[in-house]
């Protein structure tokens, strides 16, 4: 069956610049198919949706790539009627936007369609965050934070190899938490053998890029840090490597729901400096 991206397109300018990404990515496969999906929620008029996918069409018309906009009427809620509308399994990269809707708003994922899409377990899928459009969707430095499970590197192919390009530099970031109190009173030898076993780590994922692409998509840098607040020090290696885009893979004890300031895949969302990808499959 043949790879698609499904770019969720919800009338925002936002979405707008989430569609630079969609139409990279798209691309990247064998059939460059790209489909655009809005549902009729009553938020957008359905003249300004068919002005902006003509836009997208024109573009992928210039790009080479086979465009197949569809709008849908809304069917129970919209996160639904979404994925009702979109081709379900592995073979569906589906793209969203992770911004703050409304004033009021809990967060950038929680309460969102895109925290509904990211949770449904029904097809890949990528929220962006778009802090640089002028970027149009192409970051040249990428950012991996890894958490150190053994199968958790798969989940990110997909995405790394739609994402990256031979030009492009991919910084493999495996961030340790010690607590606060600990941190300050480790010996040097003690750490040093945990900074160790985030490169051996990193071995693994670098024999799992090997197995899975003909060749490494990009320029593979790995760091490993000992810290006491994960979030935070993304956000300083992030600004340190100045990388243009952040990807974080979200499960279901990571994707905010109830709590949102506390929640670090938020925090990161809110005091990015650059795009960020929270990523999710099936």
């Amino acid at each position: 069956m043949e790879q698609r991206i499904v770019l969720a397109h919800d009338g925002s300018i936002n979405a707008d610049w989430v569609a630079r990404y969609a139409l990279r990515m798209a691309a990247g496969l064998p059939g460059r198919r790209l489909q655009v999906i809005h549902i009729l929620d009553g938020s957008v008029d359905r003249d300004r949706i068919e002005t902006r996918f003509a836009a997208i069409a024109s573009e992928c018309v210039r790009e080479g790539l086979h465009c197949e906009p569809l709008i849908r009427d809304l069917q129970g809620d919209v996160a639904a009627s979404l994925l009702a509308a979109m081709q379900p399994g592995t073979v569906s990269h589906c793209l969203c936007g992770a911004r703050v809707a409304a004033r009021g708003s809990r967060g950038f994922l929680a309460g969102t369609v895109s925290e509904r899409l990211l949770r449904s377990g029904q097809c890949n899928v990528l929220a962006v965050r778009v802090v640089s459009p002028g970027l149009l969707g192409c970051p040249r430095t990428l950012l991996f934070p890894l958490a150190g499970h053994p199968r958790g590197f798969r989940s990110a192919m997909p995405f790394l190899l739609l994402l990256a390009q031979p030009t492009a530099r991919l910084h493999l970031l495996r961030v340790m938490v010690v607590g606060h109190l600990h941190l300050g009173h480790l010996s040097a030898a003690t750490a040093r053998a945990r900074i160790a076993l985030g490169y051996d780590y990193f071995t693994r994922v670098a024999d799992e890029i090997r197995a899975q692409a003909d060749a490494p998509p990009c320029h593979l840098e790995r760091h490993a840090v000992l810290a006491a607040d994960w979030a935070g020090e993304i956000l300083v290696q992030a600004g340190k490597l100045g990388v243009q885009m952040i990807l974080l893979g979200a499960s279901e004890r990571s994707l905010p729901h109830r709590v949102v300031y506390g929640n670090p895949l938020e925090r990161i969302l809110r005091d990015t400096a650059c795009d960020v990808g929270i990523y999710c499959r099936p």
